[in-house]
C-alpha cells in the first residue's frame, strides 16, 4: 500500500512539473511576444521620427533653395547696379520704354497679368512700370481700375487720344488708381 501511494505521488509529482514546465513555457512565450511587441512599437516610433526628419530636412532644403535664388538675385542686382550706375531707374525706365512700345504696335487694354507674361516681370516691377508708363506718355497710356482692384494698363493711339480729353473723371479715376497702386507697392 506504502507502494501505491508512493506511486500516485510520483504521478502526482511528475504531472505537476509537466504543468509547471508548460506554465514556464507560456509565461517564456508571453515575454517574447511582448518583447516583439515593444520591438515593434520601437520601430515605428523610429520610422515615425525619421519621417518628421525628412520632411524637416525638406522644408529646410526648400528654405535653402531660396536663400539661394535671393542672394543670387541680390548679386546680380549688385553687379547690374554697379556696371549701370544706378540702373535700378535706368532698368526701370527701359521696361517702361518697352512696354510703350510694344503697346504701341498693339495698341488695347492689358491687365496686370497680361503684362507679367509679356515683360517677363515680377508682379511687382510691373507695376511699377505702369505708374511710370502713365508719367513717361500720360496722353496716351492710361491707367484704370476694375473690380476686385484689377489694374489695367491702355494705349490710344493719337487719334483718340485727342478726343478723350473732355472726361472729367478721367482725373479722378487716374488719382485713385494711382493711390490703389501705392497701397499695393
Amino acid at each position: 500500500m506504502f507502494e501505491d501511494l508512493l506511486e500516485i505521488y510520483k504521478k502526482k509529482v511528475a504531472k505537476s512539473e509537466r504543468e509547471l514546465e508548460e506554465t514556464q513555457a507560456m509565461i517564456g512565450l508571453i515575454m517574447a511576444v511582448e518583447n516583439m511587441s515593444n520591438m515593434l512599437t520601437n520601430k515605428q516610433q523610429d520610422v515615425d521620427l525619421l519621417g518628421r526628419l525628412i520632411d524637416q530636412v525638406d522644408h529646410l532644403s526648400k528654405e535653402v533653395a531660396d536663400l539661394k535664388g535671393q542672394i543670387k538675385a541680390r548679386q546680380i542686382r549688385t553687379t547690374t547696379n554697379r556696371s549701370q550706375k544706378g540702373s535700378e531707374g535706368n532698368a526701370l525706365e527701359s521696361h517702361t520704354k518697352t512696354l510703350i512700345d510694344l503697346m504701341k504696335e498693339r495698341p488695347g487694354r492689358y491687365t496686370t497679368s497680361e503684362l507679367v507674361d509679356m515683360l517677363g516681370l515680377n508682379k511687382t516691377t510691373v507695376i511699377s512700370v505702369m505708374k511710370r508708363a502713365v508719367d513717361m506718355d500720360p496722353a496716351h497710356v492710361k491707367l484704370t481700375q476694375g473690380k476686385r482692384r484689377k489694374l489695367y494698363l491702355s494705349y490710344t493711339p493719337d487719334e483718340e487720344g485727342d478726343g478723350e480729353k473732355g472726361e472729367p473723371d478721367s482725373g479722378g479715376d487716374k488719382d485713385k488708381a494711382r493711390l490703389e497702386l501705392m497701397a499695393m507697392t
